[in-house]
């Protein structure tokens, strides 16, 4: 099993993540495109290209395609319906998988073949959002940590936009 630790950077312009090891050192990094229609993010380890996602336009809820750097699809990540807690579907080339949710949205655990592979859990006080992260099949880290990203996007930072609308 590896933990990981991922913080938002709270000023900056787009969406801006490091991904940390269990010693604090930067192992990945996110980038967002500012004024992007798409909500397009670029990960990246070091200088290298990992994954690119990409928002799809006019859905009801959001969906979000997950690219290699050669620009072929390695997943689809649904938002599903759900009155209580949060709930993904995935499609990738690593097999199907789910993302679901407790209540308030601070724990996850992503299922494959009805065994967990991965839990989140978001911290409740902290400056920005603070995720550990706990993977069981480190075979494909990069993916689930790309997981974990488009979680607080399209959980957390939707809550974000949608309460700021309000005031």
């Amino acid at each position: 099993m590896k933990n990981f630790y991922m913080k938002q950077k709270v000023f900056s312009f787009g969406e801006k993540y490091n991904i940390m090891d269990e010693n604090q050192q930067i192992i990945y990094h996110v980038k967002g495109k500012v004024f992007s229609i798409k909500n397009k993010l670029d990960m990246l380890k070091g200088d290298e290209l990992i994954y690119h996602f990409e928002r799809k336009l006019f859905r009801f809820l959001p969906v979000y395609t997950l690219f290699s750097p050669d620009g072929s699809e390695v997943a689809t990540i649904k938002k599903n319906f759900t009155f209580f807690g949060g709930k993904m579907s995935i499609s990738s080339i690593f097999g199907d998988m789910e993302i679901i949710g407790q209540v308030w949205q601070y724990d996850f655990h992503v299922n494959k073949n009805g065994s967990e592979v991965m839990s989140v859990h978001k911290k409740w006080l902290s400056w920005g959002d603070s995720y550990q992260i706990s993977i069981q099949d480190d075979t494909q880290e990069a993916f689930y940590v790309a997981l974990v990203i488009l979680i607080d996007v399209i959980f957390h930072q939707q809550q974000k936009r949608s309460s700021s609308n309000y005031r």
